[in-house]
């Protein structure tokens, strides 16, 4: 009987302490949440760049979760020596299975040091083109301009070519006008450059060029090359394609495409022959 009273006791205080330490992890972690949410949002305030302090706050937030997990264990009287031992064994052994994952993490890190791009730009990384949405521990986030989203591993992002349209704050428009043959080059190029001129967006230093630069197996290659700032580079392309196209038809110039003419002569009658 007095065994089963001690056990009672012992059930009965222990089972106060459990409580006590989930509502201490409960509050703690909501306490976590709101420190995270009124970092995110000043630095979504501030006027400064966002990639390098979104992720610090990524690792602050995985920081805090351990130090609650160990308060929480030494509030229930488990020994913080055995806690630390029993972490670098799991830790031992989590490192060995997880070396793409930690491996993800310094690549994660390098990203946002080297800064190859930042939130907000547009980018290729390998065979992925999109604006850069977010950079965490493990992943870069993309938005392609169909509104897909591509999350990119960090660790092949790093090892990836790497193309940033928007780095520079202006960028060049190659755009190739295939004509026909016959057609009159100093034609060709005052009326492509009378379109130009009319764009409000196309920058007059570096000055707009329009020059042969191929003869193709049906057509005549004239390249314009201008340029433009990067965040009026798609409207200005697709204005540009429009209305040289329309320039030419007024003129009559015909835009040729490849063809290929097929002559079949008369063949001879075989009874004929006979």
């Amino acid at each position: 009987m007095n065994f089963l009273n001690k056990l009672k006791n012992y059930a009965l205080g222990s089972g106060v302490e459990l409580a006590i330490a989930i509502i201490y992890m409960l509050v703690g972690y909501m306490l976590i949440r709101i420190i995270i949410s009124l970092l995110k949002r000043s630095v979504n305030r501030a006027k400064i760049e966002k990639t390098f302090p979104n992720f610090i706050i990524s690792i602050l937030n995985i920081v805090l979760i351990i130090v609650l997990v160990v308060s929480v264990l030494k509030f229930l009287g488990i020994s913080t020596e055995s806690v630390v031992t029993i972490a670098s064994v799991i830790s031992l052994g989590i490192s060995l299975a997880l070396q793409d994952v930690i491996k993800g993490i310094a690549n994660g890190f390098l990203l946002v040091t080297t800064k190859p791009f930042v939130e907000g730009e547009y980018v290729k990384i390998g065979d992925v083109e999109g604006t850069i949405i977010s950079i965490s521990m493990f992943n870069t986030v993309l938005k392609t301009t169909d509104g897909m989203m591509i999350t990119y591993p960090n660790s092949q992002a790093i090892n990836s070519s790497i193309k940033n349209f928007s780095r520079l704050p202006v960028r060049r428009i190659s755009l190739n006008i295939p004509v026909a043959y016959g057609s009159k080059t100093e034609e060709i190029k005052k009326l492509v450059l009378d379109v130009v001129k009319k764009q409000k967006n196309i920058l007059n230093n570096p000055e707009p060029s329009v020059r042969l630069t191929e003869y193709g197996d049906s057509n005549l290659v004239y390249t314009l090359k201008c340029w433009t700032q990067c965040e009026n580079y798609w409207s200005t392309l697709y204005d540009l394609n429009e209305q040289i196209l329309d320039a030419l038809i007024d003129a009559n110039i015909s835009i040729d495409y490849n063809q290929l003419d097929v002559h079949i002569k008369d063949m001879p009658n075989k009874k004929e022959e006979l």
